[in-house]
């Protein structure tokens, strides 16, 4: 139900609309308002149709990605079974191997008479009893000389322990693309039992899993085999009277491939390049994640990628020993995948001890998850262009990854109000004994206003992201006359800065990231503009002095300083870094009553709600905003005496 209401301070009418229950929680408030924008009946009732149309279309978008989340969060459980399922029977190649079994048995069984079935089967130790179901045939191999060619076929290649799954892998490719799915359930509810959170209670959803647990049987990639053992055996290896779909889902380089689908990876990523026009940053880890795959697996066609081939790349990547570069390895004569399995070695080895000696590092999974997010937005980039083919890389479960603090390795909690008022009590804003890191944590007479000083600062007023500071030019920096910009109720001047991400260097997360910052009057009475305007004096076009090779290198080095002051003055708890100012500025925008969409503006952060990206937050909403802030932790006073008596 929407409608229009009038405010005491406004004559526009504003417009009200509440947020459907079941959707409360993505949009993340009760109900959208937005100022009409005009006194004229007409136009507010043409504006109201508007936003009507615009929140009714994002109702059934935001429903629609509900009614998608069972299948998502099936599609992952279904993942964590087969992962639990290999380290039941040792090996993912066991685990697929038991599985295409059991499809076979199922279809194969199906041929039988309906009084024959409901025998018993043994599956891991466990003796299943298979209910009387349809007496018809799964689709598949249709008539009765056929299916005895495959039954002989599978006497001599299945079994063996060698080459188990050869054969019954075309079967399931088969069955994939034939969307056999219905007839096959007793074969796909047997990973309900590994994972007993995955529920097949909806058509929707059974059939999606089902899809997926035939793509991961037909497409996985047996290691255990002896090379060239698909090669060998290729003429038997058909499924009679189905022609050529019996390998339809296989990873073959015999593929055939057209058009994107058929460029390499590393082609892959240009195309991603040129159509995503991402960050520095983002191009930087998306290429580091492409010459890893391309390291362990290959260069391979896109169309040849396959979900297992993904997984085992997450798989290899979680076990790289940290701080392994291609340099250090290439000095060692050792290659990627070597050093990855000694460190296995080497973590089992701890594993087996009782773990008694520090357990080895290993890589954070929020960095695993960079690296195969990359291959999922390379491969949605070529299924958009091309509108055919999947994803495989997509909803890949990444072990021990969550946003969730509590079940974080290491997560980053906000700073304390202690914790703020310790820090800006701390030498390096009232004096301390040198420039150097040792002696900025100890008390002196010197105070010296750099990139160290005027971050902290930053980071308390308006929760920055590090990468945006360590890259603003002077050229950003501006001053607005209050008064001839915004009326005779204002005095005084504004600075701010204008973050674009298009200058030479320059880069921002999102497009939401692109904003003005006002700087709070307290960091002008500290002596902001001074500084800036020492700094073009001399000749910079920098806000600080770039000590590297870029700005990227910049920005690690401030911090790795920021961070080690905060672990000297306020608290060696790894939980606590610089990042946790931004939280912190966060939680007490919201205790000072500033309004989300400025507080997210002054971050940078990601909109909301839909009429949140309408527009951004103007300069002196954020100018009025941040006089309500409350930094009452820091005595102001004692800042600028320090400041006073060293210039």
């Amino acid at each position: 139900m929407s409608h229009s209401v009038k405010r005491a301070k406004s004559k526009n009418e504003q417009f009200r609309m509440a947020v459907p229950p079941d959707i409360r929680h993505l949009v993340g408030k009760i109900e959208w308002t937005a100022s009409l924008g005009t006194t004229d009946p007409v136009a507010a009732a043409a504006r109201r149709g508007e936003l009507i149309a615009l929140y009714k279309n994002e109702v059934l978008r935001l429903r629609g990605q509900l009614a998608k989340k069972p299948v998502e969060d099936a599609l992952a459980l279904l993942d964590r079974g087969f992962e639990r399922l290999a380290g039941i029977r040792g090996s993912m190649d066991k685990a697929i191997a038991e599985q295409l079994t059991l499809l076979a048995s199922t279809v194969i069984d199906s041929w039988l008479p309906a009084d024959q079935l409901g025998q018993p089967q043994d599956w891991g130790g466990m003796t299943i009893w298979e209910a009387p179901g349809d007496p018809e045939p799964v689709p598949s191999i249709d008539t009765e000389p056929e299916r005895e060619i495959f039954r002989v076929r599978a006497a001599l290649l299945e079994g063996t322990g060698r080459t188990d799954g050869i054969l019954y892998r075309r079967l399931a490719a088969l069955l994939l693309e034939r969307r056999v799915f219905k007839p096959i359930q007793f074969a796909v509810s047997y990973m309900t039992s590994i994972e007993p959170k995955l529920k097949l209670n909806r058509d929707d959803v059974h059939e999606a899993v089902a899809a997926a647990y035939l793509e991961r049987l037909a497409g996985h990639r047996f290691n255990s085999w002896p090379a060239n053992a698909e090669a060998a055996v290729e003429a038997i290896l058909s499924i009679p009277g189905a022609a050529a779909r019996a390998h339809v889902a296989m990873p073959s380089s015999q593929t055939v491939a057209t058009g994107l689908w058929a460029l390499p990876l590393s082609k892959g990523l240009e195309v991603w390049i040129k159509a995503r026009a991402p960050s520095v940053s983002a191009v930087t880890e998306a290429t580091r994640s492409v010459s890893r795959f391309i390291t362990l697996v290959g260069d391979m066609t896109l169309a040849d990628i396959t979900r297992p081939h993904v997984t085992e790349f997450r798989d290899l990547i979680a076990d790289m020993p940290p701080r392994s570069t291609p340099a250090k390895l290439a000095a060692a004569g050792v290659t990627l995948r070597a050093a990855i399995e000694a460190y296995r070695d080497v973590r089992q080895a701890w594993k087996d001890s009782g773990g008694k000696d520090a357990e080895p590092e290993q890589l954070a999974p929020g960095t695993v998850k960079k690296d195969v997010g990359a291959l999922s937005q390379i491969l949605s980039v070529i299924v958009e262009e091309s509108g055919t083919g999947v994803n495989v890389a997509e909803g890949i479960l990444i072990h021990g990854y969550s946003k969730k603090k509590s079940r974080q390795k290491k997560p980053r909690l906000s700073l304390t109000s202690a914790m703020m008022q310790k820090l800006f009590d701390s030498p390096l804003f009232t004096g301390c004994a040198g420039r150097t890191p040792a002696k900025r944590h100890r008390a002196g007479r010197y105070i010296f206003q750099d990139e160290l000083y005027w971050a902290f600062l930053f980071g308390v007023m308006s929760g920055p992201r590090l990468r945006e500071i360590g890259q603003i030019a002077l050229s950003d920096v501006h001053s607005s006359d209050m008064r001839r910009t915004y009326g005779d109720e204002y005095e005084g001047h504004c600075t701010f800065v204008h973050i674009t991400g298009t200058g030479a260097g320059q880069s921002t997360k999102t497009e939401s990231s692109e904003r003005f910052v006002v700087i709070h009057d307290r960091l002008i009475e500290l002596g902001f503009d001074d500084y800036v305007a020492r700094r073009r004096a001399a000749g910079k076009t920098t806000l600080f002095d770039f000590n590297g090779r870029s700005a990227a290198s910049f920005v690690k080095t401030l911090s790795n300083r920021l961070n080690r002051y905060i672990d000297e003055a306020v608290t060696d708890d790894d939980r606590y870094v610089f990042h946790s100012m931004r939280h912190e500025f966060t939680d007490r925008a919201e205790l000072s009553e500033i309004p989300a969409r400025v507080a997210n503006s002054i971050k940078g952060h990601a909109t909301v709600g839909v009429a949140d990206s309408y527009g951004s937050v103007s300069i002196l909403a954020q100018y009025e905003a941040l006089k309500k802030l409350k930094v009452n932790f820091i005595d102001w006073e004692r800042l600028l005496r320090a400041r006073v008596r060293t210039h």
